[in-house]
This record gives structure tokens, C-alpha cells and sequence, in this order.
């Protein structure tokens, strides 16, 4: 990928970076603002003073040379830029290097500086005997990943409720730590709120001290054995596959066709949860039939998260699918591109935040020939051991 249109991938993540932390707004005449007025028009328009190095720092982060960035970003720093966009570019860099305590105290010198940050909710008091009430304001992903410290407040708080989207309401109803679970528009008493996403920070989370325990989430019972009835009954693992994500970031997608050599490994029950565009891609390429459709038409993800709990494997691109599949403690197959977000951090094959999940990752940007070619060597390994394991369990 050349210089300019890795920077400009990069760029937009960014932008969604200071969105996040709450640097940016929207004007209607001069497009995304910083606080005090500055325009940036497009995804990010630097000062004349440390352009040069600030389009060096881009780069270096689009290639993923991390400790070259954040010299660059000081240097920048030092000629007169924006601190709030280092410091956004920064904090991401510490959470890809697993250094989050460094993260926080980035997180805490942009608080100090009273940046406005909608998503910011948490007044920064303990919870011990207050009502707290956790608002899930980002993606269906974000919410499931971090509702786990709903565990850890439990111990303090006198009550918890969770504030979500209506398509996660029936789901997030089975978690036990929690007291209540609403949606938009719904009211519930409460003392303190906290966004999902400022959990980690609130608990001031390492990389030794991620709350790992799975399942945290558990797919209803009635929901299970409807979902195993629908299936063929085989002596082969079911593997499910998902390929496609959000429109937000087109890497993140893998084509149908490059699962070609995944879906050449015999003795697997394939299963589709594709939905959108790639699933009329898994009608021209799958004319035989050998791939099960389960991606049904229901919002509810309760009906999803069952039908993932009679899966033996979920083979799947960097989406909510992955996040719900390690959360029911399933084994969980993540591809990853080469620009993977700062929760996957760098290099690593195995995620903290998920036991049962193994990352498989671009070496290249664009390039999913590796991951692909990887994940079916390794799926035939999987499909060798589940049978030894079931002919273990029918012999004892």
C-alpha cells in the first residue's frame, strides 16, 4: 500500500480516535473543529509548525514502527503542536504496546486540560454503595467486551444497571452481576453513570490484570436447544464463519473467496453467520450447498449468541461476532489486518481479554494470504483433534 493511502487509512481511524476522546466536533461551514475553533478539513490538517515530523509519526504508526512514533510525537510536541492530538495519537499507541497504565495517564492529562468528551461520563469517585448505572454508548462489540467489569463494581456498588441497544437487551439480561438492563428511552434511578468504555480506566486495568474470566455471558436455554435441533446431526467439528463487518473499516473484510482454502478442509460442517453484502457472496461462490446458512434475519443477538454456543469453532474477521464468541468462552478464530485495533495490540497470537481466542494477523497490509493459509493449516490440526477427543468420550 503506498505512503499516501496508508496515511490516509490512518488518518480516518484517527479521526474516530479523537471522536472518542472528545477533541473533535462537527461545525457545518468548516467541517471537524478542535476545541477553540481550529479547522481540520478532511480526516486531519496539520499546523505548519511540525507538519513534517507529524506526517513522519503518521507513517510510522501506519507501519506500525510504535516506539518511532511516540519519539515523533514528542518532537512535534515540542514544536508547538496540538497536544491534544499528540496525546490522542499517543494513547493509542500505549494500548497496542499492552503498556495501558501509560494509556491512563494519558487519558488523565487530557481530563486535567478539560477537553468536552460526550462519552465521558464517569465523575471519577469510587462506586462503593452508589447506584451506578453503565451506558453502552459505542458498538455492539464494545459493550460485550467490557460489561465483564460489571463483576469487578459488584463487589462495591450497591446496585448495577446496563443502559444498551435494544438488540443486546435480551442477551445482556443473563448476566448475573447485573441488576437491571434497559434501553434508550428507558429510566432507571442511579447515583453514578459510567460510558462502557471507561471501565478499564476506572479500574485501572494492566496488561496482568485484565479480567479474564469466561463465560461471562450465557445464551438461554430455550434459544440452544432450538438453534441445535435446526443443525445437521454430524460426527464432524461445526465451524462457523463470518467474513464481512462493518462498513467502518473496509480492512477489516476479507473476500469470500480468499476462505477458499479454509473451506477445502474436509470432515467440517461449515456454517455461515454472514449477513449484508457477503452473504449474496456466499450464494455465487457456495453453489454445492456445503455451507449452512444460519444467518437468520432476527436483530436479536441472544438468537445469535445461541446458535454460536453449539458451534465447536468460530472462524471470524475483527467484529462483534468475536467479541461474543470469546465472552460465551467458545473457541474463536479472529483475522485481523495488518492495522489491527489497539485492543489486539501487536505481534501477539493470544488476546488477554479472551481465553478461548487466537488472533491470526496480516503480515502485510492487504494481504490476507498468510492469516488464511495459516488458520487452515491450524483448522486441520483442530479437526484431528476434536475426533480424537470424541472418540475419547465414547470409549470412556
Amino acid at each position: 500500500m503506498p505512503v499516501d493511502q496508508r496515511t490516509t487509512v490512518v488518518c480516518t481511524v484517527f479521526t474516530r480516535i479523537l471522536r472518542f476522546v472528545g477533541l473533535l466536533t462537527l461545525s457545518s461551514t468548516s467541517g471537524w473543529n478542535l476545541p477553540g475553533g481550529q479547522a481540520i478539513l478532511g480526516p486531519v490538517r496539520i499546523a505548519a509548525s511540525g507538519a513534517v515530523e507529524f506526517r513522519l509519526a503518521q507513517d510510522a504508526f501506519a507501519n506500525r514502527r510504535i516506539p518511532e512514533c511516540l519519539a515523533l510525537l514528542n518532537r512535534v510536541e515540542e514544536l508547538g503542536y496540538s497536544l491534544d492530538q499528540c496525546d490522542a495519537w499517543r494513547w493509542n499507541c500505549w494500548m497496542l504496546l499492552g503498556r495501558f497504565e501509560e494509556a491512563w495517564r494519558v487519558s488523565g492529562r487530557i481530563i486535567q486540560r478539560g477537553c468536552f468528551d460526550p462519552n465521558r461520563l464517569w465523575d471519577g469517585q469510587p462506586f462503593a454503595n452508589k447506584r451506578v448505572i453503565i451506558r453502552c454508548l459505542h458498538g455492539f462489540g464494545d459493550a460485550i467486551q467490557f460489561l465483564r467489569y460489571a463483576r469487578l463494581m459488584r463487589r462495591s456498588a450497591a446496585t448495577i444497571t446496563a443502559q444498551t441497544h435494544p438488540q443486546l437487551v435480551g442477551l445482556l439480561r443473563g448476566i448475573p452481576f447485573l441488576d437491571r438492563v434497559i434501553t434508550w428511552g428507558e429510566v432507571s434511578e442511579w447515583d453514578q453513570q459510567i460510558e462502557v468504555m471507561e471501565l478499564p480506566r476506572a479500574f485501572r486495568t494492566t496488561i496482568d490484570t485484565v479480567p479474564a474470566r469466561v463465560p461471562y455471558l450465557f445464551a438461554d436455554r430455550q434459544n440452544r436447544l432450538r438453534s441445535v435441533a435446526a443443525m445437521d446431526r454430524s460426527a464432524n467439528p461445526r465451524v462457523g464463519l463470518l467474513w464481512e463487518g462493518g462498513d467502518w473499516n473496509p480492512a477489516r473484510n476479507v473476500p469470500l473467496r480468499e476462505f477458499l482454502q479454509v473451506l477445502a478442509v474436509p470432515g467440517v460442517e461449515f456454517y455461515s453467520f454472514q449477513r449484508g453484502g457477503g452473504r449474496d457472496e456466499l450464494i455465487s461462490l457456495d453453489r454445492d450447498g456445503r455451507i449452512h446458512d444460519l444467518s437468520g434475519d432476527s436483530p436479536d443477538v441472544s438468537i445469535f449468541a445461541a446458535d454460536l454456543t453449539n458451534m465447536d469453532l468460530l472462524i471470524t474477521v475483527d467484529t462483534m461476532a468475536a467479541h461474543l464468541a470469546g465472552a460465551l468462552g467458545k473457541p474463536v478464530w479472529v483475522l485481523l489486518p495488518y492495522q489491527a485495533d489497539w485492543r489486539w495490540m501487536l505481534d501477539r497470537c493470544d488476546s488477554p481479554w479472551y481465553p478461548t481466542m487466537r488472533l491470526f494477523r496480516q503480515t502485510a497490509p492487504g494481504d490476507w494470504r498468510r492469516p488464511i493459509a495459516r488458520a487452515a493449516a491450524e483448522l486441520e490440526i483442530f479437526r484431528h483433534s476434536f475426533k480424537r477427543r470424541r472418540r475419547e468420550l465414547l470409549s470412556a
